[in-house]
């Protein structure tokens, strides 16, 4: 009899130690929420303000330009105002174009998990 109630004792306390880790286990799911909202709102931040703010700054006035020939017509400008200095500068396009892509890239997926997060999916299933 003895041996039974042992058994039964030690049954119990085990499945009571899984009940406890299962509880522990929902706590790290809601902190890896909030962990990767945390992440993605940076993310997010960050690459907005590349695609705002690019390095290099943006061209202030536009310059390069020059009479149309022909008097009463709009001056042609090779440089916009508002546009990228790097954009306009052949050495470093190519990673002018990189940082674009991968800034598109990275505010794109931070913002669906955004969404993903807020909607509520749950993440233990």
């Amino acid at each position: 009899m003895e041996v039974n109630g042992r058994e039964d004792h030690q049954h119990q306390e085990s499945s009571e130690w899984f009940v406890k880790y299962l509880k522990r286990q929902g706590d790290w799911l809601e902190k890896t929420r909030g962990n990767l909202m945390v992440a993605a709102t940076v993310i997010a931040g960050m690459s907005f303000q590349v695609m705002v703010n690019p390095p290099g700054g943006v061209w202030q006035s536009d310059n390069n330009c020059s009479s149309g020939g022909q008097t009463g017509t709009d001056p042609v400008c090779k440089v916009k105002a508002g546009t990228a200095i790097l954009e306009h500068e052949s050495s470093k396009r190519g990673l002018y174009l990189g940082m674009i892509i991968s800034s598109t890239v990275s505010f794109s997926a931070s913002m669906s998990l955004i969404l993903l997060v807020i909607s509520g999916l749950r993440l233990r299933y």
